[in-house]
């Protein structure tokens, strides 16, 4: 049930992982990764400041997290799904356990260019591989492999998160660690990172503009999209309107 901000869950110190869209080998510009936050087996929150269906922040009482190389049928349960897909590695249902499945991920390493070596020559035979990136431009993600399942090349491993395994998932966007979420806000976007964090100690509000030109003030709710791509003329200018929102936050 949608609830006004402040969402107290959105905090640095419950930030457990987030989500980037990869290109050519590259993080895309051109976008802001989502953020998500967990205490103890719940709640959970997913922070999305941008995407083709709007803003929005999304908080449900428990959440199961894995990743997964395949394809994600949305109308399978959770526990279907990770019988079915190309590769499939478990993070966890608490803070603390997802927090320790990605320290695991970390003990097999590639770096960016053993990454496109592979993808491009093909020079191991890979089974079953999943491997943490920790140097590159892609430092910070995961990328998993099979000589049958996925043509023995590298693809990145995505989040796929439910309510529990028996329900229907989120699922579709490329895993990055926290650090790495951090590092792209820095370079990309300063203090953009910050200033959504506010929507976590006060309650915060949306100014829009009326067509006859009245001040539109929204409270932000959880659970509630807001400013979708549709409204705009291009991404990149929802994505300079929504910038400009954040920076209003206080």
């Amino acid at each position: 049930m949608p609830s006004p901000t402040p969402a107290r869950l959105i905090d640095p110190s419950n930030r457990v992982f987030g989500t980037i869209d990869i290109k050519n080998y590259r993080f895309v510009g051109e976008q802001l990764p989502s953020t998500y936050y967990m205490s103890g087996t719940g709640p959970f929150v997913r922070l999305r400041p941008l995407h083709r269906s709007g803003f929005a922040i999304y908080e449900r009482p428990t959440r199961v997290v894995g990743l997964y190389v395949g394809d994600w049928d949305r109308d399978d349960t959770f526990a279907q799904n990770i019988q079915n897909v190309a590769l499939y590695r478990e993070l966890g249902a608490s803070a603390a356990d997802i927090a320790a499945s990605i320290e695991r991920l970390k003990l097999v390493a590639r770096r960016t260019d053993e990454i496109i070596q592979q993808n491009t020559a093909q020079p191991l035979e890979l089974n079953d591989a999943v491997v943490f990136v920790n140097e590159g431009a892609l430092a910070g993600t995961v990328w998993g492999g099979d000589k049958q399942k996925t043509g023995n090349v590298y693809k990145p491993l995505k989040v796929v998160d439910a309510t529990g395994p028996s329900r229907k998932a989120h699922a579709g966007h490329a895993f990055a660690t926290r650090e790495a979420v951090e590092r792209f806000y820095a370079d990309y976007y300063p203090h953009v990172l910050g200033q959504l964090m506010l929507l976590g100690q006060a309650q915060q509000s949306f100014v829009s503009q009326a067509p006859n030109g009245d001040e539109v003030v929204t409270v932000i709710n959880t659970d509630t999209g807001y400013f979708p791509q549709s409204e705009f003329p291009t991404r990149a200018s929802q994505l300079q309107f929504l910038l400009q929102q954040f920076m209003r936050f206080a």
